[in-house]
């Protein structure tokens, strides 16, 4: 089960437009991580914080986003890192991610 980590610290997760058009579960945290910050790569301890869930739930997610198309594995010297791939729908998810957030802010003037 899938789950979301609330310290009373604010992830950068939260509030994105993603999570706002898909709703706060764990997979629309991850996917907005990797759509808004798509030229960094990540431990699983730092999508886990950005997100706001647990390492547990980002390793649920990894593969099948990999297999998708959105995500990238990288070796490195201790272990994988991650980022977002160079991809037709990693692209559409990066689109959709800027409609949604001029969308929001149309609404809210």
């Amino acid at each position: 089960m899938s789950q979301t980590v609330n310290e009373g610290e604010e992830a950068y997760a939260d509030d994105t437009p993603l999570v706002e058009l898909f709703g706060d579960g764990a997979r629309a945290r991850l996917l907005s991580v990797f759509a808004t910050k798509r030229n960094r790569e990540f431990t699983v301890s730092e999508l886990a914080r950005q997100a706001g869930i647990t390492r547990k739930t980002v390793y649920e997610y990894l593969d099948e986003f990999e297999s998708l198309g959105i995500v990238e594995s990288i070796e490195a010297g201790q272990g994988s890192r991650y980022t977002t791939a160079d991809s037709e729908i990693a692209t559409k998810l990066y689109e959709l991610n800027g409609v949604t957030l001029q969308k929001l802010l149309d609404i809210e003037e």
